[in-house]
Order: structure tokens, then C-alpha cells, then sequence
């Protein structure tokens, strides 16, 4: 079976207004602009580069930031949903025999408690958590190393140009999804492999990749089923 790796933020957890929130209470202390939904809305537009030039942050505050965001998003985690019929196409995937992994930006005790709650425990075997902003694509490689995946085994599911630009990077095909954070143009901009608007499309277009690929070595026997996520800090580790 294809072995799925998901992003988080954005694609499985529909946090953006609450980041948004977080990261204007915290403008004052690092110095930069508060965002009004007029500059959200052009910041979905930018790619990671054209973000990180408009950010007013120097970039080496930028570790300090996320982890400061990191430690408020879990303070606000239980006000967080998925996506609508989100949840029911996560189920049906893992049911289908996929395994299926995070790797994200965000704190791996803050996702764990986010799937524990929304009964997506049992979905993915793995949680590759706290990779920097620019980090995504040398630990997807690691992913990679670690369980012994080819790139035509996998595919990578996000909600942000920088998923394409990671994923394009390990050779990987990958699923843009356009209910997160970078809005459909920029995505589209950035040549995924798939573009999907809804979870349904994401489930069909998943299987239709399956059924182009070789079938994947590392899907686990029937019936076989990881009963909780192993918690990696860092896809480093």
C-alpha cells in the first residue's frame, strides 16, 4: 500500500485562526506587523521565500518564534477542529490497509492529544514532530531512511507551498490540499502533483495514485493494526 505522510497544521487541524491570533499577540514582543485579514488573505498568495522576506522577522528569531507559537497553539488545542468529513476519509484510509504518518512543525505531545481527542489515535503509526520552518524536506528524507521507503512508495499530503517544495525535493509525489493555509494559485503555482479542494477528492485521488504504483513494501499484513503513534521529537532522532 502507498505510505502516506501528512502535514498537520492546516491539513488535518484547522488552525489557522488560531495562529493567526497567537502570532498578533506576539507582534509587539518580536517586532513585526500584526496581520488583518486583508494581509492574510495576500499572505496565502506568497510563497515560503516571499513570506519569510515580508516577515519583518530576522530570520534567526524565527526557531524562537515557532516555539513560542508551539507552546500557545497547545494551551488552545481543545478550541481546534478538523476538517469537515476530514476525520471519516482518514478512518476509511487506514482502514484501506495505508500507512500513515505525520510530519509537521508542531509539538508531537500537542498532535497526539488533537488525534486522541478527534478518535484519530489509531490512524498513523508515527508523529515526526518540531521540524524547523525550512526543515521539512531534509527530515522527510530521514523519514524515508528510517523505514526504508522509495520515493514511489510514498506520497506527502500538505496544505502549504513549501509541502510541494519539500516534497519535490526527496523526488516525492505529493498532494496539495487547498482548505489550509497557501490559497489555490500559489499552490498551484508551485506544480504539485495533485490539487485537491475536498477530503472526498483527496480520498479518490490517493486511490487512483495506489492503483498507478507498485505496490508498496512496507504495508502491514492484513489485520495487522499499530495500536498507539510512537512520538518522534525530531525526524532527526
Amino acid at each position: 500500500m502507498t505510505v502516506l505522510i501528512f502535514d498537520f497544521d492546516g491539513t488535518i487541524a484547522d488552525t489557522l485562526d488560531t495562529i493567526v491570533t497567537i502570532t498578533n499577540r506576539l507582534a509587539v514582543y518580536y517586532g513585526y506587523p500584526q496581520t488583518t485579514p486583508e494581509r492574510l488573505k495576500y499572505l496565502r498568495t506568497l510563497s515560503t521565500a516571499e513570506l519569510l522576506n515580508q516577515s519583518n522577522i530576522p530570520l534567526f528569531q524565527v526557531p524562537f518564534l515557532m516555539r513560542r507559537v508551539r507552546r500557545e497553539l497547545r494551551n488552545d488545542i481543545d478550541s481546534i477542529q478538523t476538517f469537515t468529513h476530514l476525520s471519516e476519509v482518514l478512518l476509511r484510509l487506514a482502514n484501506d490497509g495505508h500507512p500513515m504518518m505525520i510530519a509537521s512543525s508542531n509539538a508531537p505531545s500537542t498532535i497526539g492529544y488533537f488525534l486522541e481527542r478527534h478518535g484519530l489515535a489509531q490512524v498513523f503509526s508515527e508523529i515526526y514532530g518540531n521540524i524547523g520552518l525550512l526543515g521539512k524536506a531534509r527530515s522527510l528524507r530521514r523519514i524515508m531512511r528510517r523505514h526504508r521507503l522509495l520515493p514511489e512508495e510514498v506520497l506527502y499530503i500538505g496544505d502549504e507551498t513549501r509541502d510541494i517544495e519539500s516534497a519535490h525535493c526527496q523526488g516525492l509525489a505529493v498532494a496539495s490540499v487547498s482548505w489550509g493555509f497557501s490559497d489555490r494559485i500559489a499552490l498551484e503555482a508551485q506544480g504539485p502533483t495533485f490539487l485537491v479542494d475536498t477530503p472526498e477528492e483527496l480520498y479518490k485521488t490517493i486511490g487512483e495514485f495506489h492503483s498507478s504504483q507498485p505496490q508498496a513494501t512496507v504495508a502491514p499484513r492484513q489485520g495487522e493494526r499499530v495500536k498507539t503513534p510512537s512520538y518522534v521529537p525530531h525526524a532527526a532522532d
